[in-house]
This record gives C-alpha cells, sequence and structure tokens, in this order.
C-alpha cells in the first residue's frame, strides 16, 4: 500500500511539474495581450521622439547627450571644437586687421582720359617700358581708387583699355574700364594730382558690370597734323638706280639708309609754303579712297593678304582746310575707323602724301587692297593722336535703361584747352626743334625702283616692286624715324 502511495504521489508531481513547465513555454492569452501593448507603447515613443527632434539641431543635441563614441562624449567634443573654431576665427581676424585694410564697395566705371604721349612707350603696359597705364595705375593706387590689396596687378581690377596707342602718339579722348572705389570726396582731383600734368582724367561714368572697354567700342577717331610742305615736289626724279646712301648688312640682314639732315636755311624756305586748294583738294580726294571696307595687309607689318583680320572698315574721313601757326601751314586729317591695325593711320597717310608729291594717280590705292605685297612707309608718330572712342550703342541701351551715358562733349573746353598745351604745342615745338617731317622725306626719296618703284605717272605697280613671298622686306621707314624698332613688337593701334 504504502508503495502504491508513493508512485500516484510521483505520478502527480511529474504532472504538476509539466503544467509548470506549460506555463513557462506557452504564455498565456493575458500574457499576450500585455506583450502587444508594450510593442504598441514602444512605437508611440518612438514616432514621439521623431515628432521631438524635427530639426537638424534637435537630433544633433539629442545624440550628442543620448550616445558615447570610442572618443568620448559627443558634446565635449563638439564643444572642444567650438571652442577651437573660435580661437581660429579670432586668431585670423587678428592677422587680418594688421595685414589688410578694410574692403571698399567698388563699382565697375568707364574712365575718359587724356595724355600728351611723348616720352611713353605706348598706352598699353608693357614690361620694362613707360607706358601711360601704367602712371594711370598708380595714380589710382595713390589715390585710394584701388585698394593696396589689389595694387600689385591691374589684372585684379579689370583694367583695359578702348584703344592702344604706339610709341609717342597722343590721344585727347580715351577711354579705361575697371573696378574702381567711387565713394572718396572729389576723387577726380585726387587722381589727377598723382598723375603728370601731360595725362588728365577728365571723368568717369558708372557702366554695368559686363562692360569691357575694348569689345563695346564701336568706332575709334583719329586725327592727324600734318605740315602742307611735305607736299613739295621733290628735287629729284625717283626710280633711281640703287642709291649710295643706301647701304646692306648681310650679317644682320639689316639695311641701312644715310639720310642727309635737313639745314635751317632749308627749312626756312620750306616752311613759307602755303598749298593750293586744288592740292587741297586732291588729298582730300585720296583720302576718300579709304571709306568702306578693304584689306589693309600692305598697312601693316608681318601680314598676309589672306588673313580676313586685315579687312578694317573707315567710316569716314575729313581733311580740314589749313591754318597757320607760328609761321608753318598745317591741316588736319581725321580719320574715323572701326578699328585700326599697327601702324595703319600712319601708312595711309604716308602714301597719300608720296601719291601728291610724285603725280601718280589715286588710282594706285585701289591696287594697294589687292594680294600684291608692297612696301609703303609710315610716317611720323609724331602728328597721331586719337580724338576719341565712340559708343554710340552702349549709350543708346543705356538710356533705355536710364543709366549715364559715355560723353566726351562734357569735357569739350577742358580737352581742347589741354590739346593746346600739351599734345599740339609739343607738335609744333618738336616739328621746330628737329625738322621731323622733312627729315622722314629725306630718307623717303633715298629710294630705289625696287622700293617704291609703285610711284609712277602710270599708277601700275611694277614687278621689281611687289615683295614676293619668303623674300626679305626691306622696311624703310625704320630708318625714316631714326629710331629703334622697339615699337614694332608693342600694340595694335586699336
Amino acid at each position: 500500500m504504502t508503495t502504491l502511495k508513493k508512485i500516484k504521489k510521483e505520478s502527480t508531481n511529474e504532472v504538476e511539474t509539466t503544467i509548470e513547465a506549460e506555463k513557462i513555454i506557452v504564455p498565456s492569452e493575458s500574457t499576450e495581450k500585455e506583450a502587444s501593448h508594450s510593442k504598441k507603447r514602444a512605437m508611440e515613443d518612438s514616432q514621439s521622439s521623431r515628432k521631438r527632434f524635427t530639426t537638424a539641431k534637435d537630433r544633433r543635441e539629442h545624440l550628442n547627450k543620448n550616445f558615447r563614441n570610442r572618443k568620448g562624449n559627443r558634446d565635449d567634443n563638439n564643444g572642444q571644437q567650438d571652442r577651437n573654431n573660435e580661437r581660429i576665427k579670432i586668431e585670423d581676424k587678428g592677422d587680418s586687421n594688421e595685414s589688410k585694410e578694410p574692403r571698399k564697395p567698388k563699382k565697375k566705371v568707364a574712365v575718359l582720359v587724356g595724355f600728351c604721349g611723348t616720352g611713353y612707350q605706348g598706352m598699353q603696359i608693357n614690361r620694362n617700358a613707360k607706358t601711360i597705364e601704367e602712371d594711370l595705375f598708380k595714380a589710382f593706387v595713390a589715390a585710394g581708387a584701388v585698394s593696396k590689396d589689389n595694387s600689385d596687378d591691374p589684372k585684379k581690377v579689370g583694367l583695359m583699355r578702348a584703344a592702344r596707342t604706339d610709341k609717342g602718339v597722343h590721344a585727347a579722348g580715351n577711354l579705361i574700364s575697371l573696378k574702381m572705389i567711387t565713394d572718396i570726396p572729389n576723387v577726380v582731383e585726387k587722381i589727377n594730382e598723382n598723375l603728370p600734368d601731360q595725362i588728365r582724367m577728365w571723368g568717369f561714368v558708372k557702366v554695368i558690370r559686363s562692360f569691357h572697354a575694348k569689345t563695346l567700342c564701336d568706332s575709334r577717331v583719329y586725327e592727324y597734323l600734318l605740315p602742307t610742305y611735305v607736299f613739295i615736289l621733290p628735287e629729284k626724279e625717283f626710280n633711281l638706280v640703287l642709291s649710295n646712301s643706301i647701304q646692306s648688312d648681310t650679317a644682320t640682314q639689316k639695311v641701312f639708309v644715310d639720310v642727309p639732315t635737313a639745314t635751317s636755311e632749308e627749312m626756312i624756305e620750306k616752311r613759307k609754303y602755303r598749298i593750293s586748294q586744288e592740292t587741297i583738294e586732291h588729298v582730300r580726294q585720296g583720302f576718300k579712297e579709304y571709306r568702306g571696307t578693304h584689306n589693309y595687309h600692305n598697312y601693316t607689318i608681318g601680314r598676309s593678304p589672306q588673313e580676313k583680320s586685315c579687312n578694317r572698315y573707315i567710316v569716314d574721313s575729313q581733311v580740314s582746310d589749313p591754318k597757320i601757326i607760328n609761321d608753318v601751314e598745317w591741316i588736319t586729317i581725321k580719320i574715323h575707323g572701326q578699328s585700326f591695325m599697327l601702324h595703319q593711320i600712319r601708312k595711309m597717310v604716308s602714301l597719300i602724301v608720296m601719291i601728291v608729291r610724285t603725280g601718280t594717280p589715286i588710282s594706285l590705292i585701289a591696287k594697294t587692297f589687292t594680294q600684291v605685297k608692297i612696301n609703303i612707309p609710315k610716317a611720323p608718330a609724331l602728328g597721331l593722336l586719337l580724338e576719341r572712342p565712340v559708343f554710340d550703342s552702349y549709350n543708346r541701351k543705356a538710356r533705355d535703361q536710364g543709366k549715364d551715358v559715355i560723353d566726351y562733349d562734357i569735357y569739350q573746353d577742358q580737352i581742347e584747352k589741354f590739346k593746346d598745351n600739351f599734345i599740339y604745342s609739343k607738335i609744333f615745338e618738336e616739328e621746330i626743334a628737329e625738322n621731323t617731317f622733312q627729315n622722314w622725306l629725306n630718307a623717303v626719296d633715298q629710294h630705289t625702283e625696287r622700293d617704291y618703284g609703285y610711284l609712277n605717272c602710270e599708277g601700275i605697280i611694277p614687278e621689281s616692286s611687289i615683295v614676293k613671298h619668303g623674300e626679305r622686306q626691306k622696311y624703310y621707314d625704320q630708318a625714316v624715324n631714326n629710331e629703334q624698332d622697339d615699337d614694332e613688337n608693342s600694340d595694335n593701334e586699336d
């Protein structure tokens, strides 16, 4: 009996143990409900958490507060980084205050200027050369119109000119564009105080930010002063055999001309010359031949007749009535063109002078625009000056937009006074002192048929005067002006 009770008890214990195990392994219905509610609360907490941290700043603060990385607490790291950044900013600020001046607002402007080119190697800045732009830029810096930070390079302020001029060439009106500090009292006067008397700033106009002095310039007007005695007929006949005054150096491939210098007695007689009405009309007719679009490859150097860039458009040309100044008769020639090539105007003037004084027909001019290559000497730079660049297209748009226009007429009185005192007077004085134009004619007269054989009464270009392809060209105008040809590598007149 005892054994039977014991077995029953053990059986009962197994059942209890089994029931307890089932309670652990298989959850009850109430337990499942509690788990579901717990999961739902976790999702709600997650959603509410996302709602709380709707901005990047909130999320960043939350992460820094509740998470750690290998390098420690993010909040501590960010705080240290912020402090480091703040220290760097303070140090940078201190350095900038010591080395840099306060930044001032700059405006894009068009600056109207005039200058006497005597003693200068042209308009545009060139290395190891005295130029107009160099002195202008220095004056802008000295007056505070260009900051010290930009004073080491004109490109930093976008300096650009409307027209480039050769060595010794003057300008009654030219224009440069740049970014300039304009809120300086009496800025024009301050700039002029830092310029030599032979360079003047007339004024400036605020322009659009994309303004470009060269590309937005429609055309240019040049003026050339010429003493009328250059039209006197030469004392000897042309087309002679090789002159004894011409010598060549085979080693350097250069040609030298022994030019006789004009004497004072000779010049007294020549300056008494007065041009006739018939001759002045002949000169005017010659310059009319240049009007329109033509190929000017013969009026510059180093250009092929096939180059499209040799095609230039001349708008108009005018020859004034003669005027006597200091007992010398002068005429003024104005040439209005879209753009000009290197030495183009000086060669245009030279050819007209040679045609008139030798009786060559004007029909020769049209032949110079063909593919035939000939040598044309260049007239002295002394008489050439830029009258003004023209901005008609830009001015029309500026008026429509209510902006200021580029107008030289506003400063016409100042410009005329400057021309009389610093340009015309320099031309007249140098001509009297140096006999510049007569010495040029003396050199031109030392020619041969090979050089200027196209100057004949028939107006034909002989085979001997044509420069063949690959043949060395003799530019006698180098000797004519008695100067180094360093300006041959300078800029175009436009």
